[in-house]
């Protein structure tokens, strides 16, 4: 009797134990990754290639009362910071600290700040961040640390984010843990929590936005709090407002298929409206801003980008044309910021998740792909409605009947498909509509993608639920990755 007592407690136990470890996992990995992205942020790292002197010296102009525009040089404060303290990762500048050589004039990547571009809402934030950094830890030699260590806790709050979207639609255990690193698990996306770019808000305005807007595609309810989410997101970046994008498609999407008599199975019935809505507060940030910055430039655009101006409409097409082929990810990388000298040890972790970002992105889209073509869904729908041949044959008389109405279906399918078009569709669009708009071509780059891998990620693990081997390798793929880079960026 005893023995038997002993038993059902040790299998209550294991159970519980097993129930509660992906959660114990995913506390672990992310408090690895906050304590290593704040140590790293507040080091004084050189400055990154990926235009972080331009974002530093924005935020250095909005803690002194203004914003860049046109025409605006780099302030001083950015050429000391960068000549007596951090230095810079990839341009090289002999000029030294406090010299005659150290003035904006002589910086060999240009004097002129491209700041202007970006919403202030980012740099305001920081400001912020940066008065309550200060009270309560003291003012740092060089400001270009907080601002740094500012990115590290927004990146933390889209990790939360995802987790707390994640739960809020159901995901459990492996799925829950997927959920909240699959979509910051390379070190293309990390990067961005240690350095100042507002790249770092991606993971958490594509998490809002794809939380709330899957909550309404299921349910039919709350599309306010996906127009909020998605005014949020645009108010920081058009890149971040993506999936705002994908929800328009979306709409569109569904329109079409309800006047071909497809009902959705939720009480999902998108408007003109809906559409009306979201495409609003997709465009409004972009023509109000462009009309704020027009009236206080100093510089043509002619003038500011003249090595990528529009020369000939046929390459601007050509250039369309090929973007529509190159996949652009969130998970690929521009550039590397992992030292390049560790220990044996540090250099194995390196070797294990460094390339991670690829496997995820192979298994992440593809079953992406295979949702959308139905792949995925047959093989459901066959073991959900799968019977007896015999009881087939003695009720022949149902089949017909079966197939007279339509049942609704799942919106997610639907959603998959949004989601899949609106990440091969976005570049060649961006690409045009910013030679139309300010007159220059350059390639689309994959890390403006980021902020729609939490809703690829979501919208695949709600679609494998029925398939919790999915679950479990991205989740293990997704933490290899986020602990690697933790243990080998310092």
């Amino acid at each position: 009797m005893r023995s038997h007592r002993s038993s059902t407690r040790a299998t209550h136990v294991v159970a519980l134990l097993a129930a509660w470890s992906s959660v114990a996992v995913l506390v672990g990995t992310v408090a690895l990754m906050t304590v290593t992205s704040w140590r790293v942020a507040g080091e004084g790292r050189p400055f990154s290639l990926l235009d972080e002197t331009v974002h530093a010296d924005t935020a250095f102009k909005v803690h002194h009362g203004h914003y860049p525009f046109r025409g605006a040089q780099i302030d001083q404060e950015t050429v000391d910071t960068w000549t007596c303290y951090t230095g810079h990762g990839y341009v090289k500048w002999s000029a030294g600290c406090h010299t005659k050589e150290s003035r904006p004039a002589n910086i060999p990547s240009g004097s002129f700040t491209t700041g202007y571009i970006h919403y202030p809402t980012y740099f305001l934030g920081g400001e912020v961040f940066r008065q309550v950094h200060d009270r309560i830890l003291g003012a740092p030699r060089f400001a270009v640390d907080t601002y740094r260590q500012y990115a590290a806790v927004v990146n933390l709050l889209g990790v939360l984010a995802c987790a707390a979207m994640a739960w809020r639609l159901g995901l459990r255990r492996s799925s829950l843990l997927a959920g909240a690193l699959a979509p910051v698990a390379a070190v293309g996306i990390l990067q961005f929590s240690i350095m100042v770019n507002p790249m770092s808000a991606a993971p958490l305005c594509g998490a809002l936005i794809a939380g709330f807007g899957i909550r309404w595609v299921l349910s039919g309810r709350g599309f306010w709090w996906l127009a909020a989410a998605t005014a949020f997101a645009a108010g920081i970046a058009v890149t971040s407002s993506l999936p705002g994008g994908v929800f328009l498609l979306a709409c569109l999407l569904g329109m079409a298929a309800r006047w071909r008599g497809h009902e959705f199975a939720g009480g999902w019935a998108p408007r003109w409206w809906h559409a009306g809505v979201l495409a609003a507060i997709l465009v409004a940030p972009i023509l109000v801003f462009g009309v704020w910055t027009g009236h206080r430039a100093t510089m043509t655009n002619d003038e500011l980008y003249a090595g990528y101006l529009v020369a000939d409409w046929s390459k601007v097409w050509l250039g369309a044309w090929s973007e529509l082929f190159n996949l652009h990810d969130p998970w690929t990388a521009d550039t590397d910021v992992l030292p390049t000298s560790l220990s044996l040890p540090r250099s194995f972790a390196r070797a294990a998740g460094q390339t991670l970002h690829r496997p995820v992105t192979v298994v992440v889209l593809g079953m992406l792909v295979a949702v959308v073509t139905g792949v995925v869904g047959r093989q459901l729908r066959a073991g959900a409605t799968q019977e007896p041949a015999t009881q087939r044959a003695e009720q022949p008389e149902q089949a017909a009947p079966a197939t007279a109405e339509r049942a609704p279906s799942s919106p997610l399918r639907l959603l998959s498909a949004a989601t899949l078009l609106g990440l091969l569709l976005y570049p060649p669009l961006l690409r045009i509509s910013n030679a139309v708009n300010v007159g220059i071509d350059y390639q689309v780059v994959a890390r403006y993608s980021i902020s729609l891998a939490p809703l690829i990620v979501l919208v695949v693990l709600l679609m494998t639920k029925d398939h919790p081997w999915f679950a479990r390798v991205v989740a293990t793929l997704a933490t290899i990755s986020v602990v690697s880079w933790s243990l080998t960026v310092w």
